[in-house]
């Protein structure tokens, strides 16, 4: 019977709390107004930080790194000349995974001339065919047009290759389309590597460092100026499925402890190492964790402000009905009843809000997704943050679960807010407040 009773009250309560909720519709529009607007404004920095940070992740594997790299471990270490590894290892892996995608690179530093200044460069070699495979990096032309090949001879006969420089180097030294430029270097052999080149085409900024000083050349030309042609210094590896990154980095370090025992290295350039881009880029890594927490603590401090009105609104409900629960306490209702009832106004509340606050942010933030935020009218060369350079549109993306966690964070805080009110009716006594 006890049960039965229990039961029947239950409608009775929802009842009373949803007419209580309306008593004030003014205050309570208030209330609701502030929570959906605190909610609106997690879901749109959800959704912001979830595009900028796919868009740091794209960066760190599209654009240059790809997915994983191997290297040997002198060349970790300190860059080392001459710590390469032989081709055939390149042949041995593209044939034991056909799914993959492989790129071969070479590096050295080296010292820029024009007819209007010189500078240090770093020097990066690639082979075009295999690299539009794994990175976008030469897509990424300003002007120009990308040609890695032999380029035609001067006009006194003498040969050269096409570069791709970029951008900030071609302003700091002066250099347009057609420029040409003379590169002079410590060759492998110990002699002294010069070469001249033709500027092809400029590229757009992709990272701070390489805009100030990188120079990308044709393996062949590295080759002719380096006198360095056993091996490669980087191997950049693409995947079909990222999802799948540490399971194919695990199977390509055991293929690559069987290639050495077949084909041993020099001790002096170290073993054979495979990374992810993560471990590449731990700064990265580091800032997409670090955005996870930034959420619930940003979200926190948001619901938490916009919460302060519903405490206000439930404490004023609670005062202008001190005599009406005084009388209900005085004719035999329980107290947890009533405290039941006062929580109930407070989940109700907070269930509106979250409807509107979570259907206006996901029309919003859909429409940007859809548009992004187009900033090339203010940053045409995009902008700099946490040391890569994005696009000057921004990306905004939402997920289920943002919406999902925003509105639980809301309805919890909501809760544990109205339990300050609802605590000071339970303690209310009947005689001094029905006098």
């Amino acid at each position: 019977m006890v049960e039965q009773a229990r039961r029947a009250h239950l409608p009775m309560l929802l009842f009373m709390a949803w007419r209580n909720l309306w008593r004030n519709p003014i205050r309570s529009l208030l209330t609701i107004s502030a929570l959906a607007g605190g909610l609106v404004m997690i879901i749109l920095y959800a959704g912001f930080l979830e595009g900028m940070n796919r868009q740091m992740q794209r960066h760190a594997t599209e654009i240059s790194t790809g997915h994983l790299q191997l290297q040997r471990q002198a060349f970790i270490d300190d860059r080392d000349l001459y710590a390469t590894l032989p081709w055939p290892y390149l042949s041995e892996l593209e044939q034991r995974f056909p799914t993959l995608r492989f790129a071969p690179r070479l590096y050295a530093a080296g010292l820029a001339s024009s007819e209007a200044s010189s500078t240090g460069v770093m020097i990066q070699a690639v082979d075009p065919q295999r690299e539009t495979q794994v990175t976008r990096i030469l897509d990424h032309i300003r002007q120009g047009e990308l040609n890695l090949a032999l380029a035609t001879p001067t006009s006194s006969g003498l040969p050269r290759f096409n570069l791709v420089i970029g951008h900030q180097l071609a302003r700091n030294m002066s250099l347009t389309i057609g420029s040409e430029l003379i590169l002079v270097t410590q060759a492998a052999d110990g002699s002294i590597g010069n070469a001249l080149f033709r500027i092809a085409a400029i590229l757009k900024p992709l990272e701070p460092n390489f805009d100030r000083s990188g120079v990308l050349m044709s393996i062949a030309a590295f080759q002719s100026l380096m006198y360095l042609d056993n091996g490669f210094h980087e191997l950049a590896i693409r995947l079909d499925d990222p999802n799948q990154l540490a399971p194919v980095q695990t199977t390509l370090q055991g293929r690559l402890q069987q290639i050495s025992t077949n084909q041993p290295l020099d001790a002096l350039g170290g073993d054979p190492v495979i990374r992810n881009w993560r471990q590449l880029n731990p700064a990265v890594a580091e800032m997409l964790e670090l955005s996870r927490s930034m959420m619930l603590f940003v979200g926190l401090i948001v619901i938490s402000l916009a919460s302060m009105g519903m405490l206000n609104t439930m404490l004023m409900a609670v005062h202008e009905r001190t005599h009406e629960f005084g009388i209900l306490l005085a004719i035999g209702m329980q107290r947890r009843i009533l405290l039941l009832m006062v929580l109930l106004e407070s989940f109700f509340l907070a269930l509106v809000s979250a409807l509107v606050g979570s259907l206006l942010g996901s029309l919003i933030t859909k429409y940007l997704e859809e548009r992004g935020i187009d900033l090339s009218h203010y940053m045409p060369d995009g902008y700099d943050w946490a040391g890569m350079v994005f696009e000057p549109v921004m990306e905004v993306y939402l997920l289920p679960q943002h919406i999902l966690q925003a509105c639980l964070l809301m309805l919890v805080i909501s809760l544990l807010t109205a339990l300050i009110p609802a605590w000071r009716m339970v303690r209310l006594k009947p005689a001094e407040v029905m006098r």
